[in-house]
């Protein structure tokens, strides 16, 4: 799964796997900008949590529908719910 993110600084936008890339320092991979003020292990564990629960949502997803192509997952209310799981509401 390709997640998208955008820094509040400079409002550039990059794929989350950028932060892992090569190491994370908690800085924008545009701007430079430190996302993170003394909780680097904190947000780099946080990054790579995000990214391994994206892909095992992806997995599952996949899986159901192989199994049970019936079962629809509710789309717009798994959004609403991410959405403010993220913050973002």
């Amino acid at each position: 799964m390709d997640i998208g993110a955008w820094c509040g600084h400079c409002g550039e936008s990059f794929r989350l796997a950028e932060m892992v890339d090569g190491g994370f320092d908690g800085r924008c991979p545009r701007c430079g900008f430190e996302f993170a003020f003394g909780y680097l292990p904190v947000a780099s564990a946080a990054v790579h949590d995000v990214l391994t629960a994206a892909a095992a949502l992806e997995s599952a997803a996949q899986r159901l529908h192989d199994v049970a192509p019936r079962l629809h997952i509710d789309a717009r209310k798994l959004n609403t719910d991410l959405t403010a799981a993220l913050g973002e509401s």
